[in-house]
């Protein structure tokens, strides 16, 4: 796998107060509160060997508690943490579904610019309703997203233990953004992005194309690609690169067919009247082979081609 640069971590806050939670909180599911979700969400399956993460998506100002007061709420809300990497996986199967021959992911150009799109706006978290990007920072080993969608509920009492399971904190305006996105108003909230950090468009392109490298995505033009692809692919006799180029090829050859149709028609139309002149054809035969060379270049002319 070619190396990836690692994308600016400037969401993040600094300090973690373990005494208290706040919208966007990144939580580590361990321990007992790992024992928790396996008893009241037995359906939630973890991958194995990977330490597993939640987000707070409770607002900040219903988990606000001291001596005083107690949270204004029943139950805390979090949702699932993934991989950036399986995120990917799913979009490429379940929305893009490619033409998949030998290990190889086959896509129309258009689809390969939409999910390349979808990316960009992703890591900028920009124009996404159901996820947030969560870029590598200790703990994490990889890039993350929340997925705001799949969201379980604890109960208040249990707040502590969550509170000394959090790991990361969100800025107070990518907290805002959290908010804005759980209740479909968070193109309202303007936040610094990724150019913001020294990462232009060039930069995002890269790392996205970084990030695809090793899903064995081939791009073809169009859907007639994929067609013919599916309909001549003999059990690896020949690649699917060789595949492409002869498509290519067919279709260059193709485009020209209704001239060479038109061209040969009008040559028809001209042999016919041609041979319509029984005076033409007898100057014809008494005309010297260089003279008759010329009179068939006029002809083959007069034709078109």
């Amino acid at each position: 796998m070619i190396q990836k640069k690692s994308i600016p971590t400037y969401i993040y806050g600094e300090g973690i107060q373990e005494n208290s939670l706040l919208q966007g909180d990144v939580l580590k599911v361990q321990g007992q509160f790992s024992n928790f979700f396996k008893q009241f969400y037995p359906e939630v399956s973890f991958p194995d060997h990977e330490d597993q993460y939640v987000m707070v998506l409770t607002q900040s100002c219903d988990l606000v508690k001291s001596h005083k007061r107690k949270p204004k709420v029943s139950h805390i809300n979090v949702c699932l943490i993934r991989t950036l990497r399986s995120l990917v996986r799913v979009l490429i199967s379940e929305e893009i579904k490619p033409l998949s021959i030998a290990g190889n992911n086959i896509l129309e150009r258009e689809a390969n610019d939409r999910l390349k799109d979808k990316l960009s706006k992703l890591l900028n978290n920009s124009d996404q309703k159901l996820n947030f990007f969560l870029p590598m920072q200790s703990p994490f080993t990889e890039d993350m997203v929340a997925m705001i969608p799949l969201s379980f509920s604890f109960r208040i009492e249990h707040y502590n233990l969550l509170a000394q399971n959090k790991v990361l904190v969100l800025k107070p305006e990518f907290q805002a953004k959290v908010g804005y996105i759980i209740s479909e108003l968070y193109g309202r909230v303007g936040t610094p992005d990724l150019s913001d950090f020294g990462w232009n468009d060039k930069s995002v392109r890269d790392y996205i194309n970084t990030l695809l490298h090793d899903l064995n995505l081939i791009q073809v033009p169009d859907s007639g690609f994929l067609q013919y692809i599916e309909e001549n692919w003999k059990d690896g006799n020949t690649s699917i690169h060789e595949l492409i180029e002869k498509c290519d090829a067919k279709n260059v050859a193709d485009s020209f067919q209704p001239i060479r149709n038109e061209l040969k028609q009008n040559l028809k139309t001209q042999l016919i009247r041609l041979f319509e002149d029984k005076e033409k054809i007898d100057t014809l035969k008494a005309m010297e082979k260089k003279d008759l060379a010329k009179e068939i270049v006029n002809i083959l002319n007069n034709s078109g081609l």
